[in-house]
Order: structure tokens, then C-alpha cells, then sequence
């Protein structure tokens, strides 16, 4: 490496030669700090925020973002992409698999170092005590010029690293994305399980009573008015029940949108989920969506094509590679000489025995690669799986939200005749607490059925890969036709 050196006056070409290695040295130092430059352009391949899409619609987020009262499903999702730690994880290790690639993309640029030395030695106590100062100052670069295609087989398998980070970042969205989802939904599911055991304790009082008036009219006996109590205590003990998951479910809520668990929220009467009728599709062209649009599976495609790629770099590290080399150096000493030194040239490097280092760093990674290929396969079947369960279980809860409605139907008639019957002295107490029950009961699934609809609709959406902000959006409002 080329050196400069000085002591007393110092020759100008020295002084231009030391100036030049501080001006090489200090840019470097310089240009590492700087997190907003990106000479080889690597925000373009990944996503643009931690509540982006990759190679999809980007979701402004705030610094502060707001809490309305009362949520709407629209800003549950807003704001569970925006706050949500789970989104910023994965976003990181995209921007570290993006760096990964520029650091793959530096072996096509030449490596250029600058050096400077000074020093002072001095000799005392001794006859003919001197001293003696020097300025070494050298530029030097190195440059692979061919290396069987190790180069470009690093890139690509940084890039499909990166590909598979993407991926994985849309699906860790779309998980973020359900888990709110369903968080909000069981937020209103337990608020009308509350709001329906406050009418049915309503009712068992209403029993209680009339087992009391009964009793002092003399057309009841006291084993009547017992089991009304006993039913009474039991409807408290469901309300109570039913505000404890209430409020446990506004913590999950406000988990999922990345908020304290104790902050209070309040909801608005959310609409019932709007998928594109995906139900009404045959579950094979779903399934072949699925293969097309899962984020997962497109991230152990890429998976595998890196591994493919990392084969071909070890490959190359067994193999010649040649490199261009030089340098420029300068020196100067008092007393001493002025030296001046170049050199250049080509170098050819052939690795003849590694201890077999090579060889098992191949075979680990086509291991690697049958390992990538297996993950993928079986990806591929638990996709599938995922398609045709989610698909039934929309089915089946299409069903059960048409049924439930009719259950409480008649679960509300028979209850007001056994009333009216209990009350003509004509009816029992025992049917008037069981038509109560069954009343409850009704509700109650009512309730759960239409939760469960939601949420089959949402993950069946998942199960696809198409589970997106946009797609939640799209629904409609609560009285609609259920039966999509």
C-alpha cells in the first residue's frame, strides 16, 4: 500500500498525497452513518412500510394514530396494521434480507482502502542519540474479475432470501389482520351474550314473581317458587359470567390492535363480513387460488430457489477465481529518504485441498435444498387442507346462522306460552323454567352462530392468501340476507 511521510517541511507532492488518504478515509467514515442513503437502491425490494403489502397497496400510517369512538371494523384494521409490533418484526427482517443483497451486489464493485501512518522514534543515552519522524500514506484497491459464477449465484440467493421475507411479511399481515378481525367480532359476540343474559335474568325474575304470586294465591307450592329462585341465581351467575369474557375480550382487542390491554374500548355494531361469495366457488378452484395467492407458499417457493442458488455458491468457493490488484504509495522520513512505490497486476487463486470443507459444504446444501423442497411439499398438502376445512366449516356455519334464527323463533313462542300457562295456573313451573332455558340457549347460539360465520368467512379468506384490508373493508351492514 502506498505510504506518505513527513517530519520538517514537508514536499508538496507528500502533503497531496497524505490530503488525498484523509479525503478517502474521512468519506467512508462519513458515508456509515448515513441510514438515509441507499446507492444501490434497495427500498424498492421490499415492502415500503410496516403496514405495506409487498407488491401491494400501501397503508399510510401516522406517527400518533388515533383511537375513535366508537371502532369500526375499517379502523380496527387501520390501526392493527399500523401498531401492531408483530408487522414491524417482520418488516425488519425484510429490510435485513434487502441489505443482504446489496452486500451480495458489493462484489461487483471494487474494493478500495486508504492508510496512513506517522511516527516518531527517537534513540538516547547512547553515542550518536537521534531522531527520526515519518508520514506513510497508500491507496490500494482489489477487484474479483471472475470467480465461476459464484458472484451471481450469491446475489440470487440473497435476492430469493428476500423474496421469501416479503412473502412472509404479507402473511405475517394477513395474521395480524385476522387475529383483529376476530378479536372485534368476539368483542360484539360477548357484549350481546351479555346483553342477552340481562334479558334472561330479566325473565327469570320474571318467573320468580309470578311462582311468588302464585304461591300466596295458593295455586303454587313452595318447591315451585325454589326452582324459580334457583334459576334466578343461576341467570346472575351467567350475566357475571358473560361481563368477566366481555371484558377479557376488549383486552385481546386492544392486544391486537397493539394497545395497552387496559385501555377501555368501545365498538360500533360491526357488519357481517363480505368475501366475494367465495363460499359459492367450487372448493378445487379455491384451492388452486390458494396455490396462486397463499403468501406462505409463495415464500417456500423462493425458499427453495435460494437453496438451489446456494448450491452454485459453494460450488464456486471450490473453484479458481481471478482478481485485479494495485496500489500507490508515497513516503517520507527525516532524515531519510522520499520513496515513491506502484504496483499492479492480476491474481489467480486455486484452491487445491480444503480438509474437505467444500465438499461437505456442497453436499449440506443440497441437503438443504431436499429440506426446502419437503417444507414446500408439505406446505403445499396443509394448504390444501386449510382450503377444504375452512371451506366446510363456512358451510356448515351458513347452515347454523339460517337454523339459529329459527330456533329463536320458536324458542321465544314457546317461552310466552309457557308463561302465559304458568301464570292461568293451567302450565308447571318445570316447563316454564325449561322453555326459559331453551330461550337462553337460543339466544346464546344465535349469538355464536353468527360469530362463527364471520370468522369461517375470514379464514376462509386466510386460506386463500387473499385476506387484505380492501377485502375486509367490502362488507355489509348487519339485517342482510345471511345466507351468502
Amino acid at each position: 500500500m502506498p505510504v506518505c511521510t513527513l517530519t520538517r517541511p514537508v514536499p508538496a507532492r507528500l502533503r497531496a498525497c497524505a490530503v488525498s488518504a484523509f479525503l478517502l478515509v474521512g468519506s467512508a467514515l462519513a458515508a456509515a452513518p448515513e441510514d438515509a442513503r441507499d446507492p444501490l437502491g434497495t427500498r424498492v425490494l421490499r415492502p415500503e412500510a410496516a403496514s405495506s403489502f409487498w407488491e401491494g397497496g400501501s397503508l399510510p400510517c401516522p406517527e400518533a394514530v388515533s383511537v375513535p369512538d366508537p371502532l369500526h371494523l375499517a379502523d380496527v384494521i387501520d390501526i392493527a396494521l399500523c401498531r401492531n409490533p408483530q408487522t414491524r418484526q417482520s418488516w425488519a427482517r425484510a429490510k435485513v434480507q434487502a441489505a443482504e443483497v446489496a452486500i451480495a451486489r458489493s462484489s461487483y464493485f471494487p474494493q478500495v482502502d486508504a492508510a496512513i501512518g506517522v511516527q516518531r522514534s527517537e534513540t538516547r543515552n547512547v553515542p550518536g542519540s537521534s531522531g527520526r519522524t515519518s508520514l506513510d500514506a497508500s491507496v490500494g484497491f482489489d477487484y474479483l474479475l471472475f470467480d465461476f459464477g459464484g458472484r451471481e449465484a450469491s446475489v440470487e440467493r440473497a435476492r430469493q432470501a428476500l423474496l421469501a421475507a416479503n412473502w412472509a411479511h404479507n402473511g405475517n399481515l394477513q395474521d395480524v389482520l385476522l387475529n383483529a378481525v376476530q378479536a372485534y367480532y368476539q368483542v360484539f359476540a360477548t357484549q350481546e351474550a351479555v346483553i342477552s343474559t340481562r334479558a334472561a335474568e330479566k325473565a327469570s325474575l320474571t318467573s320468580l314473581e309470578a311462582a311468588q304470586a302464585r304461591l300466596k294465591a295458593g295455586n303454587a307450592t313452595r318447591a315451585d317458587v325454589l326452582q324459580a329462585q334457583t334459576a334466578f341465581s343461576q341467570s346472575q351467575l351467567t350475566r357475571t359470567r358473560a361481563e368477566g369474557e366481555a371484558s377479557v375480550s376488549q383486552g385481546l382487542l386492544a392486544n391486537a390492535l397493539g394497545l395497552p390491554a387496559h385501555q377501555p374500548l368501545r365498538i360500533a355494531p360491526p357488519p357481517d363480513l363480505e368475501v366475494q361469495r367465495m363460499g359459492e366457488q367450487a372448493v378445487e378452484a379455491l384451492i388452486a387460488t390458494a396455490r396462486t395467492r397463499r403468501p406462505d407458499l409463495a415464500a417456500a417457493e423462493a425458499a427453495v430457489r435460494a437453496a438451489r442458488s446456494n448450491i452454485d455458491v459453494e460450488r464456486s468457493a471450490g473453484r479458481p477465481s481471478v482478481s485485479a490488484f494495485g496500489s500507490l504509495g508515497a513516503g517520507w522520513s527525516s532524515p531519510g529518504s522520499d520513496p515513491r512505490s506502484g504496483a499492479i497486476g492480476l491474481q489467480l487463486r486455486i484452491p487445491l485441498f480444503t480438509g474437505y470443507r467444500n465438499t461437505y459444504r456442497i453436499q449440506q446444501a443440497r441437503d438443504q435444498l431436499d429440506l426446502e423442497l419437503a417444507n414446500r411439499d408439505r406446505l403445499s398438502s396443509d394448504v390444501a387442507l386449510d382450503v377444504w376445512t375452512t371451506y366446510q366449516d363456512l358451510r356448515t356455519e351458513r347452515a347454523a346462522l339460517e337454523t339459529s334464527a329459527d330456533l329463536v323463533a320458536s324458542a321465544q313462542e314457546n317461552y310466552s306460552v309457557a308463561l302465559g300457562r304458568y301464570k292461568a295456573g293451567v302450565g308447571t313451573v318445570t316447563d316454564l323454567l325449561n322453555a326459559q332455558s331453551a330461550l337462553v340457549d337460543a339466544e346464546l347460539q344465535r349469538i355464536q352462530a353468527r360469530y362463527r360465520w364471520n370468522l369461517s368467512k375470514a379464514a376462509l379468506a386466510r386460506a386463500i392468501g387473499v385476506l387484505e384490508p380492501e377485502l375486509a373493508r367490502a362488507s355489509v351492514h348487519p339485517g342482510a340476507n345471511p345466507g351468502r
